[in-house]
Formats: structure tokens, sequence, C-alpha cells
């Protein structure tokens, strides 16, 4: 179970919005301080988490959430290898198909281009479905607020 600490900055219906700063994690990581992956590139240490709202926390609030070992794994197998997968599967596709047809164009240009768009489809699809995704499986849940009790009506999460 990974556990981590934050702010609530948000609420979403049945979700909260958790800020919070990289720190377990990142920590051990001699790039922690300059690494701007979880922070999309603009070198922020704090990143945002849309977590279920379990122990209704309101804005804040300190909290603390909890996400399975296995469900952060695959996210991170969707958001980072599935793409390269694609990319690769539909440039080689693309390729394939344009020496089969004999068309006579550029041949790294449009495979490239069919990657391309590949690519921004795969993204898409994922962010499309991450919401549906999370409500399923569960995802990042809000166990504690700190002010307050521990949250009697969270289910383990190594349970499904």
């Amino acid at each position: 179970m990974i556990r981590e600490e934050g702010i609530v900055v948000a609420l979403e219906g049945d979700f909260a919005v958790v800020s919070g700063q990289r720190q377990k994690m990142c920590g051990t990581c001699h790039n922690a301080n300059t690494c701007t992956v979880l922070s999309g590139g603009l070198g922020q240490r704090s990143i945002k988490v849309r977590a279920r709202n379990a122990c209704h926390a309101q804005v804040g609030e300190r909290v603390f959430i909890e996400i399975s070992e296995r469900s952060f794994l695959r996210a991170s197998f969707l958001v980072y290898i599935l793409p390269l997968v694609v990319l690769f599967a539909m440039v080689s596709w693309a390729r394939y198909l344009i020496q089969t047809m004999g068309w006579n164009v550029d041949i790294e240009a449009y495979s490239a281009l069919v990657g391309l768009i590949s690519l921004a489809l795969t993204f898409y699809w994922l962010q499309r479905r991450s919401g549906s995704r999370q409500e399923r499986d569960g995802g990042p849940v809000v166990v504690e607020v700190l002010t307050a009790h521990m949250c009697q009506d969270t289910p383990p999460v190594f349970l499904s």
C-alpha cells in the first residue's frame, strides 16, 4: 500500500482533489529535486491527485490517501508503456502497408504521421477512460482526515 499525505484543494462529487509534495516514492532518487516527470515538465514539486473521498474530507483539510501497489503499477504501465507500444506498432504497420501497396510516397513521413496520430489518440483514450476506471477499480482513496478520526467506511484496497 502506498500512503501519502496531502491537502484537499477541491471537491468533485464523490472525489477530492488532493495536492501533495512528492516525498516517499521520489525521496531516494538522486534527481528528486530536478525531476519533472510528475510535475508535467514544469519543475514543480507538488502534484494533484483525484482520490475517492470516502472520509468526506472538506477543502483545506490535511488527509492521507492510499493506493495499492497493483493499481499504481497498472496505471504506470498504461501511461508509460502502452503509448510506446502503440506508437511502434502503428509506425511499423504504416511502413508495411505503404511498402505492400506500392505507393510512391515518403515512407518515413507518412509512417511518422500515423505514429503521432496514434500516440495522440492513445493519450486521448487514456484520458477519457481514466475517470470511469478509477470509479471501478478504486484508485487512490482518502483514508484518513488528519484532524478527525480514521475513516470507517473505506474498504481495504487489498481485497479489490
